[in-house]
């Protein structure tokens, strides 16, 4: 009996889409590296992992979003619109600490107002986030002017720092990040709150909780993560214009995607998420590596959210047919 039960556990490990991921990664960087030795290499891997913390963070709150049946596609214009006005109060000599406390506090408020509107019209998170994108990257440009906002150095604390001189303090917060997500979605009333209105949002009210408060939390944890990572992006890149982060909210919810969440909601999990960040930024980073033209990177995106798609579907076609 236990060894039956220990080969089902063996076999849900090894058919999980987590583990398909990372073997999958696993193969890209074999084959990447036989094509070009210097892949596998420290400051390689800390490129991707550098690149991979920004939308890393973003990642890991669409994840909350997604699973609970919501999406928000102005994540990126966020962004912008944070680092702009950290950098803006930076140049006018306001402290680094306090204009990151304001660029974090300025996500929070944009993405509790999605949830807001979303739940003032009852209308569906994406529509409303498909317009306040565009008011995010108004006011962005509103308060620079269109010109790009450069630091010089000033904000590099964050992407230079280690511990104990070894570990970069960014790779961190990026994987600290991910570990709160998975401990709130696994073993918090949060967590249960999150998969139960995805799943079913009338049954999850009938059974006492509280819709609108929760679909807030669940927008307040996003917006926490969106502004932790507009802080990291500042930091390593030292410059800031209302375009940047453009893109990063199609690419937050490809990785969460091709993590196994389903997009109907009620499905998924964070780890899953974070391999799919992983496999993003090691694609774009081979396909530079590699010399490919950079207009294929994200039409091998496209391919590899279908090809996860694919798997996600003819899994759940198996459970039904085994449980039918």
């Amino acid at each position: 009996m236990k060894q039956q039960s220990m080969k089902s556990r063996i076999i849900k490990v090894v058919t999980s889409q987590s583990f398909i991921l990372f073997v999958f990664i696993i193969l890209v960087a074999i084959v990447t590296n036989f094509i070009n030795p210097k892949f596998l290499t420290r400051s390689t891997i800390n490129s991707i992992l550098g690149q991979a913390a920004g939308l890393g963070l973003i990642s890991a709150g669409a994840t909350v979003l997604v699973i609970s049946g919501h999406f928000d596609i102005s994540t990126g214009r966020m962004v912008g619109l944070s680092m702009c006005s950290m950098a803006l109060m930076m140049n006018a000599g306001i402290h680094p600490v306090i204009a990151s406390i304001a660029g974090v506090a300025i996500c929070i408020i944009c993405s509790l107002f999605n949830g807001i509107v979303s739940i003032a019209f009852n209308a569906p998170s994406f529509v409303v986030t498909l317009a306040t994108q565009n008011i995010f990257y108004s006011i962005a440009l509103l308060i620079t002017n269109g010109y790009m906002q450069t630091l010089y150095g000033k904000y590099r604390t964050l992407a230079s720092a280690k511990l104990f001189g070894v570990i970069p303090l960014i790779y961190i917060i990026l994987f600290l990040g991910f570990v709160c997500i998975f401990v709130l979605l696994k073993y918090t009333r949060t967590g249960r709150e999150v998969y139960a209105i995805g799943t079913n949002q009338r049954c999850a009210y009938i059974s006492g909780i509280n819709i609108n408060f929760s679909k807030l939390k669940f927008f307040l944890i996003s917006g926490v993560l969106v502004g932790v990572a507009s802080m990291l992006m500042l930091s390593r890149i030292s410059a800031a214009q209302a375009t940047t982060g453009y893109g990063m909210e199609t690419e937050a919810i490809g990785a969460v995607v091709i993590g196994g969440s389903s997009i109907n909601g009620g499905k998924g999990g964070v780890v899953g998420t974070f391999f799919g960040v992983i496999l993003l930024s090691m694609i774009s980073t081979a396909i530079n590596m590699l010399h490919i033209n950079a207009f294929y990177e994200y039409m091998v995106y496209g391919a590899v959210i279908l090809l996860a798609l694919g798997i996600t579907a003819l899994r759940n076609y198996t459970v039904a047919r085994k449980n039918g």
